[in-house]
């Protein structure tokens, strides 16, 4: 087995892109912004903007929209073959592709740093794949150490 595969055998594991901590804070940040953005309402409109200024408030806006849908509805998949992630652009690296992995997760900050994997793909660049689910956080560490079964990984069994 290369380091780059994940023992067959194994079902897919799917979950969420993003832990329930970090979608309550976005979602405390966004109340945050609407509530300031309502009381200073009166302000900025009587404020006499120009055409530019309020096209570029506009598509701040609908970004920031945007990055806060995707945050709640992500989700990341990881097979025997790729691991894929659903955002506004969706990504896929086939896991063959991949050349280097770095796991990156902060016990106890897991609220506030999101845990991730970070691939270099032959000829591709570099990906960011975020997790949440116990099941894909184990297979993301298990291809970032490059351990099969056979090196005594232990694998979890799904749920």
């Amino acid at each position: 087995m290369q380091a780059n595969q994940l023992p067959r055998g194994l079902d897919v594991a799917e979950g969420a892109a993003f832990p329930v901590a970090v979608k309550l804070l976005a979602s405390v940040l966004i109340a945050a912004l609407a509530f300031w953005g309502v009381r200073a309402f009166d302000q900025m409109t009587g404020a006499g903007w120009s055409t530019s200024a309020a096209v570029f408030m506009g598509v701040t806006l609908c970004v920031i929209g945007l990055c806060y849908y995707w945050i709640l509805r992500s989700r990341t998949v990881i097979d025997e073959d790729s691991i894929r992630q659903s955002w506004l652009w969706p990504k896929e690296v086939a896991l063959a592709d991949i050349t280097q992995a770095k796991f990156i997760y902060v016990p106890y900050l897991q609220w506030l740093i999101a845990p991730r994997l970070m691939v270099r793909a032959k000829g591709r660049g570099l990906f960011v794949f975020h997790a949440a689910d116990p099941q894909v956080l184990q297979r993301f560490a298990h291809l970032s150490l490059g351990l099969g079964p056979a090196a005594g990984a232990p694998v979890l069994p799904d749920k």
